[in-house]
């Protein structure tokens, strides 16, 4: 178990079992806890037995089973943010004012802030969206009297250290980053962190400590890269929800998403495959009311197309037709489709009756355009042209 972040002691019955006595070197060590793993605060080439106490420690030396590289001496919040500046490329941060000078005092730092009151430690480190990118090193968990870690909008990579569990924090914000892997359990039941455990009464205890508390695990996003315990009761707060994009899949802590876009509106795949918006169906719904109305709109044009015109014809002084519908300058469009359907077999059978009424009226009446225009109204300004007589030419149709 070397090598790990094990804090604690090794159980008693597995110290006396020899678990470690095939290859330690020293029989009498594998009876003791220090065959299992060296403890807290000591080191070993291979981190068990034979250990070796760590010389100057300064609390640094937390973890059991750590090797003899892990054995240092303990470093002062000058050393951690200088490690920090440098494994996050510090020198190319977006905003040149908060280039940290190396070994210059922690709270004379642009984005640092400390207790003043107090002995002077850090207590809050606020950098949003200067282009931060690398690892969060875990020393910063050895920044005792950290309280905000804000971190926003930045490249950082790599996982989010468990060591944070040992700080003060009641507020982490690295949201818009490219942190991987799973927020660490102990970080999770870890009170105060974003209100993490704190909430009105009748809050789910699965909401009240939850990881998501923390950040958004991948798959997911919210506004704010995590999720938020309501602060009264009857309230819902902020949930972290289904995202299927590039960058949710990969990383945690995503605080937008945008799976699809139509029309410039972002549409999250999450909602169309589980039903979740409900404006799918209202515009699936609009779109079938379209159809059908232009599909009405089609057939009123075919019996209009097909239907006799046989009121109000007047013959202008060219002795072109006219029946009584203003030129509007545009061709008529192309018969619907649905010319033929069912719908326009009424049309055609009166189309049939009136020409067979009109034979019989040429015929009973020699001079048909007089007895035509007693029996209609004529459109004002327009005059009757009497055409010549001549004999029907109309088919027999009776």
């Amino acid at each position: 178990v070397d090598g790990n972040k094990f804090t604690g002691v090794v159980p008693d019955e597995l110290c006396t079992a020899e678990l470690n006595s095939v290859f330690l070197d020293d029989i009498r060590a594998s009876r003791g806890c220090d065959g299992i793993c060296c403890p807290a605060n000591s080191a070993s080439r291979e981190g068990v037995a034979p250990c070796t106490p760590c010389p100057n420690d300064g609390g640094f030396h937390r973890y059991m089973g750590q090797h003899a590289t892990e054995c240092y001496g303990s470093m002062n919040e000058e050393e951690i943010l200088d490690l920090f500046f440098e494994q996050t490329h510090g020198d190319e941060w977006l905003d040149s004012s908060y280039l940290w000078e190396k070994g210059s005092p922690a709270c004379r730092r642009k984005g640092v802030e400390c207790d003043v009151a107090g002995a002077g430690q850090v207590t809050k480190i606020t950098l949003p969206s200067l282009g931060l990118r690398g690892p969060l090193v875990t020393e910063l968990g050895f920044l005792s009297k950290l309280r905000v870690l804000d971190l926003p909008n930045n490249q950082l990579t790599g996982f989010l250290p468990s060591d944070l569990r040992f700080l003060p924090l009641e507020h982490l914000d690295i949201r818009g980053s490219r942190v991987q892997g799973v927020v660490p359990p102990l970080l999770c039941i870890k009170e105060g962190v974003n209100g993490n455990g704190i909430g009105p009464p009748g809050v789910d205890f699965n909401l009240l400590y939850a990881c998501e508390n923390i950040i958004c695990p991948r798959g997911t996003y919210s506004s704010i890269g995590r999720a938020s315990l309501p602060e009264n009761e009857g309230e819902e707060g902020i949930q972290c929800l289904p995202c299927y994009d590039d960058q949710a899949t990969l990383y945690m802590g995503r605080n937008e998403c945008t799976d699809i876009s139509i029309a410039g509106v972002h549409i999250r795949t999450a909602d169309v495959r589980r039903g979740m918006t409900k404006s799918i169906p209202v515009v699936l719904a609009l779109a079938f009311l379209a159809v059908l109305s232009r599909m009405k709109l089609s057939g009123r044009k075919s019996f209009a197309r097909t239907s006799p015109r046989n009121e109000n014809i007047d013959v202008d002084d060219d002795g072109h037709a006219d029946d009584g519908h203003a030129d509007d300058g545009h061709e008529d469009e192309d018969p619907s489709p649905l010319r033929l359907s069912s719908l326009s077999l009424q049309p055609l059978t009166q189309l049939w009756t009136f020409a067979i009424k009109e034979k019989a009226q040429v015929q009973s009446d020699d001079d048909w355009t007089a007895g035509y225009s007693e029996s209609h109204s004529v459109r004002p300004g327009k005059k009757l042209v009497e055409l010549p007589e001549v004999k029907s030419q109309l088919p027999d149709v009776s």
